[in-house]
């Protein structure tokens, strides 16, 4: 069990913070990511594909966003010691990834600056086969530099 009691957890519930600043979409970047994915889809590379499906520019993957863990995109004040700037408790060697889902509102495109600000949006305890597991939903809201909404990620870290 996390070193904070369930009760204290859940009044951080609706609290949120600044976890993403900067995620500049760079046409090289996006270029990295889908190598490294094995994505072959020519929209990523081409901004002819990219024009043909109505985009106006090179749109990034899908995933993507997850290039805005890296500290380098991180506000200058961000304490990263719990989860996602959220010192929920939780033992690190005992805690681990339970889902992710994104939804998207449209595409983001090389040429844009995203910000991402993480909520912590339910905590709840179950009984599992070695004892209680701690559960931590986080949503992150990635918006562009117009404060247009692009994608919003949920994630379960779970603490067994």
């Amino acid at each position: 069990m996390p070193e904070k009691p369930l009760t204290e957890l859940e009044e951080l519930i609706g609290e949120s913070r600044i976890t993403v600043d900067g995620l500049v979409v760079e046409r090289g970047k996006v270029r990295e990511f889908v190598t490294a994915v094995r994505d072959e889809n020519p929209v990523y590379r081409d901004d002819d594909v990219a024009a043909a499906q109505g985009l106006d520019e090179v749109p990034a993957p899908p995933t993507f966003t997850q290039v805005a863990r890296h500290p380098r995109y991180q506000p200058a004040d961000f304490d990263d010691d719990g989860i996602q700037g959220f010192d929920l408790g939780f033992d690190e060697a005992r805690t681990v990834h339970g889902e992710q889902e994104y939804e998207f509102e449209r595409p983001a495109l090389v040429g844009e600056t995203l910000t991402g600000t993480t909520t912590l949006t339910d905590v709840s305890q179950r009984e599992g086969s070695d004892g209680t597991m701690t559960f931590a939903v986080l949503t992150t809201e990635y918006r562009n530099d117009d404060g247009e909404l692009l994608v919003t990620e949920r994630k379960t870290a779970i603490e067994t």
